[in-house]
């Protein structure tokens, strides 16, 4: 997965690198390791990359020229696999970014949109006549060294792209609602599956070839995105409250407290509570920076850097029947330990895990970071097996259709795929 931001001037006036950098610091939820940003003034491209640091005041492209610019952040090791390309052909610039999956070579794709720019085709004109051969799950900025820039959403729709402005000033493209928010922009509409929108200082124009029902990835709206952004138009909080609620109805325990794994399970947990009529409590305090601890190889320094993520308050457990409501269960370690904890050192009474997501079984090929099949406990472990590697009472688990029933009022497909392994037709890549 991938963060795509794109921030475009009408007027030459204005330096775009800082909203561009703090648009990237809006996105860090949709991967936080490594950037790329692009600047363009007209005459020439400037791209800068490498490791993206939240704690830089500014980032080393922020004061750069250039009225127009794009930049994408992604998870560790994605920038490198087919994530963006540069190309150059007779003093014609082209680069390109993408959230998701793509056939064939972004390079190739760069390339051929280079040449046929330096041939006379406007960026949108030369996207169109090549892009019947770029196939996948993907959403797409692109920018010239004539500081033309556009934005594809490929069809049916599974990764998102969003299109708002800033007064008259400045048009934002963004991959959710909330960093075009953050930049003091108003939210227009989501892009539409199989729609380009083209736009210079001079032109605004778009062009639609799809006109399908989209398929959106649940994902997106379970895990991905921000509490506070809107999807295609449909507000994620209330998504996840409503999930959370649907998790009540299946919670089959008494407890005395629900606590929600800061801090993206908190809107689930929030649900589950007003459902259940039970206290929601402050469990945990994070400490720095999210520490990355499946990657720790030293026991030790695993359980140090999941009590930095999840330290847990005393007080809400000890004694306590409780319930620990997560956004998702991937491996399980991260949770199994945290129970080891709430049960030898915080003297927890019972812990019932509560995940606000279906089983997930099934790697996603369209870019979203969930592990192998192998790796996945869901798909390796039954309920019972489960309870008992990850040392809790109980888990509880959101069904598929659940989700399907909270999204039915929206009248839109939903890719399901890590939890069912079926897949969108002719998303295949």
């Amino acid at each position: 997965m991938a963060g795509l931001i794109s921030v475009i001037s009408f007027d030459n006036i204005w330096k775009v690198g800082k909203y561009i950098y703090y648009g990237l610091l809006a996105s860090q939820n949709r991967g936080q390791d490594n950037y790329i940003a692009t600047l363009g003034d007209g005459v020439k491209l400037s791209i800068s990359e490498g490791d993206f640091n939240p704690h830089h005041a500014n980032g080393p492209f922020s004061e750069a020229s250039g009225h127009v610019g794009m930049g994408g952040i992604y998870g560790l090791g994605e920038i490198y696999e087919r994530k963006h390309a540069y190309a150059s052909h007779n003093g014609h610039e082209v680069a390109i970014i993408i959230d998701g999956v793509i056939s064939g070579s972004t390079y190739e794709l760069a390339r051929e949109l280079c040449k046929l720019v330096s041939s006379g085709h406007k960026l949108d004109e030369a996207f169109l006549e090549i892009v019947n051969r770029y196939h996948g799950a993907y959403s797409l900025i692109s920018m010239s060294n004539s500081a033309e820039v556009i934005a594809y959403r490929a069809p049916p729709g599974i990764k998102p792209l969003h299109v708002g402005g800033y007064g008259f000033d400045l048009a934002i493209i963004s991959s959710e609602s909330a960093p075009i928010s953050i930049l003091g922009g108003d939210l227009r509409r989501a892009i539409n599956p199989g729609e380009l929108i083209y736009l210079t200082q001079d032109e605004v124009r778009m062009v639609r070839t799809f006109d399908g029902k989209p398929t959106l990835c649940a994902f997106e709206y379970i895990y991905t995105a921000r509490h506070d952004s809107i999807l295609d138009g449909i507000d994620v909080y209330y998504i996840r409250s409503s999930l959370g609620a649907k998790l009540a109805s299946r919670f089959s325990y008494d407890v005395d407290v629900v606590v929600g794994v800061p801090e993206t399970a908190m809107p689930y947990a929030i649900g589950f509570a007003k459902a259940l009529g039970k206290d929601i409590e402050l469990g945990f305090v994070s400490t720095g920076s999210r520490i990355r601890t499946a990657t720790k190889e030293d026991p030790k320094e695993r359980l140090i850097g999941i009590q930095l993520k999840l330290n847990p308050i005393k007080y809400v457990f000890s004694g306590k029947r409780v319930a620990i409501v997560d956004d998702s269960l991937v491996r399980g370690l991260t949770m199994k330990n945290v129970v080891q904890i709430l049960r030898n050192k915080v003297g927890v009474k019972e812990v019932h895990v509560v995940v606000g997501s279906p089983k997930l079984k099934f790697r996603c090929p369209y870019g979203v970071s969930i592990p192998s099949s192998e790796e996945l406990l869901a798909a390796n472990l039954d309920d019972e097996l489960g309870v008992k590697y990850i040392e809790a009472d109980s888990i509880t688990w959101l069904s598929v259709d659940d989700v399907v029933d909270v999204f039915s009022r929206y009248g839109v497909n939903l890719c399901l795929g890590c939890f069912l392994g079926k897949y969108p037709v002719g998303c295949s890549t």
